[in-house]
């Protein structure tokens, strides 16, 4: 079996791969409807789980719910998640999880809660790590779309091998433990200590996003 942190690298590998389908706007609301707090993005649960469920094995990890409480509005539970690595069971600490009861729906918001509590404790092994990076705005919501392009004109020459130029990665700026990652139209630049290669990102016309908390870039 292979290293807990490359099962981790595969999980999160399999989840940027379905795309915006996995990804969902996580918004609190009052009773009014109106929003509470900044709209966050996550992974879907489901997608989450069938992606452990795949790499580590269901019989590999499981939890303890710990705590629960219900409140006027919105239920709570608190979890421990367990990781079996070479037949001992791991585990990284506990997290809480809420939802908002809707329409007097205690059991969905329990269950949700839980859901909730345990995606938590799955980002402390950096499961999901896109997610609380604020990557996943973008993939939510891309910054730009390409634009439709009228088909060529008829020609009786035969198509010949792209030029080499065609390779998206070919203008990028080599940058000692900086990747980069094309998603949705946009170039993320990804590695640790960015802040310190800042001006060789802004030479190369990435910008700071705020809100993302990311490096950025159009693709061409």
């Amino acid at each position: 079996m292979a290293p807990l942190q490359e099962q981790i690298q595969a999980i999160n590998q399999r989840l940027r791969a379905f795309g915006i389908e996995a990804v969902q706007e996580i918004r609190m609301t009052d009773r009014d409807g109106k929003t509470i707090g900044q709209v966050k993005y996550g992974y879907r649960p489901q997608y989450v789980f069938d992606s452990v469920n795949e790499v580590l094995g269901p019989e590999n990890w499981r939890y303890e719910l710990t705590r629960e409480e219900i409140f006027e509005n919105q239920a709570v539970a608190e979890v421990r998640l367990f990781v079996r690595v070479d037949g001992d069971w791991l585990c990284k600490g506990s997290h809480k999880g809420q939802m908002q009861i809707v329409k007097g729906n205690v059991g969905d918001a329990q269950k949700g809660a839980i859901t909730d509590a345990i995606q938590k404790c799955m980002s402390l092994l950096s499961i999901g790590s896109d997610a609380y990076k604020g990557l996943l705005k973008h993939v939510f919501q891309p910054s730009n779309k390409t634009p439709s392009t009228p088909p060529p004109p008829p020609t009786n020459q035969l198509a010949g091998p792209p030029p080499v130029g065609s390779d998206p990665t070919v203008d990028l700026p080599k940058i000692a433990g900086v990747t980069f990652e094309h998603r949705q139209g946009v170039i993320l630049a990804m590695g640790e200590h960015l802040y310190d290669k800042k001006e060789l990102l802004k030479a190369a016309g990435f910008q700071w996003d705020k809100t993302g908390k990311a490096w950025l870039k159009k693709a061409a």
